[in-house]
């Protein structure tokens, strides 16, 4: 386990799945402290397992997002929101419907990292930003000019332009046990559903190397001046058509089903999901390995989808465990609570009355005292009196319940 030479506070965003979830227990497992934003319970469940401090800032608000890096004495900001717009692009995210919400939330994050001065931040980008080319893109290449990526490159800018010290990390495509994006084209191969083709070569990452590089980029004792830009992938090259297909054997299912193009779909207008499709993304991370000694895990996608799959039976047995523990539980709860009063004994078969019994007097019903006026503060409780008329209906439907039993 590799220890970190300071410990630092961090703040990362989108930090209760995918890279974002990763990122805070690599960072954890450094020694440093992390806080990640959740937007609901089972995130904020997420984050709180992992070890890291859930926060709740909406992140369209700098002013709230500052408070939380004051709260936090935050060194450093994990901008891992974006990761939403660079998972498994065949996996039918709406980009169009985030689009403004990428570009206000960086706006805003960036911002209120600004106004703390954190020392460093890395914000996570897209390697298909880079132009499409006949070769491995490379720090510094043209960026792609078509008007869908530009919310993506304005969230860049954001960082470039805020000077304050850290990378933009131009990654292959995220995957892994708590990618959403990987979950939902595991539930189309499952469920039979015919996926988009697409056969063109692309970069992929898994979500525990891209962890280990943002780590590996906070901890460098070379801090860039300014916001530099470095790419993050592993070096096998594979189309999303041979990604469904090794997802679908980690799975110990058949080949996936692929749609075939017809005239409709010639007349549907392109949604960015169908370009990145069509197109070549591949991307060189030799500056990554090279300068910072970052080595990923998963080089193949047989490593990374099987320890991908791996992640999802761990998750289903802990939660059958946790269900019959929990059932477990609650029948012994059940079994264990008592009234106050013993519960009488189940009535037995009565025989004919004697003579002496008949002639014995049967006690006078005492009725129960009835509470004395409310003056002021008495030893009365209406509460309790409400409690016990409660016991005794209960006691009485249980002792009917059990004479019926021993009835036969």
């Amino acid at each position: 386990m590799a220890e970190a030479t300071q410990a630092m506070n961090i703040l990362v965003t989108g930090g209760a799945e995918g890279a974002g979830l990763a990122t805070a227990r690599a960072l954890l497992r450094r020694g440093h402290k992390v806080a990640a934003t959740a937007c609901d319970a089972d995130g904020a469940l997420a984050v709180r397992i992992a070890g890291a401090l859930p926060v709740f800032p909406d992140l369209a608000r700098a002013s709230e997002i500052l408070s939380i890096l004051q709260m936090t004495k935050a060194d450093a900001v994990v901008h891992a929101g974006p990761q939403f717009f660079g998972g498994a692009p065949h996996a039918g995210a709406e980009y169009a419907r985030c689009a403004d919400q990428l570009v206000q939330y960086s706006a805003a994050v960036i911002e209120a990292a600004k106004l703390h001065r954190v020392k460093s931040l890395i914000s996570l980008s897209f390697g298909y930003l880079y132009e499409a080319g006949h070769r491995a893109a490379k720090e510094g290449d043209h960026d792609t000019h078509d008007r869908d990526y530009a919310p993506m490159l304005a969230a860049e800018a954001f960082a470039r332009e805020s000077g304050l010290n850290g990378y933009i990390i131009r990654s292959g495509y995220i995957y892994g046990g708590n990618s959403a994006d990987t979950a939902a084209l595991a539930e189309a191969i499952k469920g039979s559903r015919r996926l988009t083709p697409g056969s063109q070569p692309a970069s992929w990452i898994h979500e525990d190397d891209l962890a280990s590089a943002i780590a590996s980029l906070l901890e460098s004792d070379s801090e860039p001046d300014g916001i530099a830009m470095i790419n993050a992938a592993a070096n096998a090259a594979a189309s999303p058509d041979e990604f469904s297909a090794a997802l679908s054997h980690a799975l110990g299912l058949s080949e996936p089903r692929f749609a075939t193009g017809g005239f409709l779909s010639m007349l549907r207008e392109q949604s960015l999901g169908d370009k990145l499709m069509a197109r070549e993304i591949v991307i060189d991370s030799s500056q990554l390995r090279e300068r910072f000694a970052w080595q990923p895990r998963h080089e193949s996608l047989e490593s990374g989808l099987e320890a991908t799959a791996l992640v999802w039976r761990m998750k289903d047995a802990v939660q059958a465990e946790s269900f019959y523990h929990y059932e477990d539980a609650a029948r012994a709860a059940i079994e264990s609570f008592a009234y106050d009063v013993a519960l009488p004994e189940p009535a037995a078969a009565q025989a004919e009355p004697t003579a002496e019994a008949a002639a014995t007097p049967e006690p006078a019903t005492v009725k129960a005292a009835a509470p004395p006026p409310s003056d002021g503060p008495t030893p009365w409780n209406e509460d309790e009196a409400k409690r016990e008329e409660r016991r005794r209906r209960a006691l009485e439907r249980k002792a009917k319940r059990a004479a019926k039993s021993a009835g036969g």
